[in-house]
């Protein structure tokens, strides 16, 4: 709706603040859920605990069945907007404590999330804890 020229005057850079000023979270999974190539400054594919590729460098994604088996105070993943975060080491500084994120271990937590968040805060407080993608895991 913006046209080519509201894309192109970002081209190469990073449009993050100016694209989250004016869409909603999850207007790239809902319009165009093929773009998204990888994550920048994710690494070479490197294993993470539980055996997931970091950096969000697996085609295919991180499917829901792996997301699930991470539910522990020492082990924890959650979804947010289609992102895989392993928010293990981020619990203790969460401001809302710890038991608000568990009690979304190893589950999709977007609804609640984005009640209480606004669309910047995993870029500003935890860029680290994004590991990838959900998918069904197939290359």
């Amino acid at each position: 709706p913006g046209g080519e020229l509201a894309i192109l005057t970002f081209a190469g850079k990073d449009a993050t603040e100016e694209f989250n000023m004016i869409h909603p979270p999850d207007v790239i999974g809902k319009y165009a859920p093929d773009s998204c190539i990888g994550m920048i400054g994710g690494g070479g594919g490197a294993q993470v605990a539980g055996g997931a590729p970091s950096g969000g460098s697996v085609a295919g994604g991180i499917p829901m069945e792996e997301v699930a088996k991470h539910t522990s105070k020492s082990d924890c993943w959650v979804v947010v907007a289609g992102q895989v975060l392993d928010v293990t080491k981020f619990l203790g500084e969460h401001p809302g404590g710890e038991l608000a994120i568990l009690t979304f271990a190893g589950r999709d937590a977007t609804e609640e999330f984005n009640m209480i968040h606004p669309p910047d805060v995993i870029g500003k407080y935890a860029p680290d804890a994004v590991i990838g993608v959900v998918g069904t895991g197939a290359p």
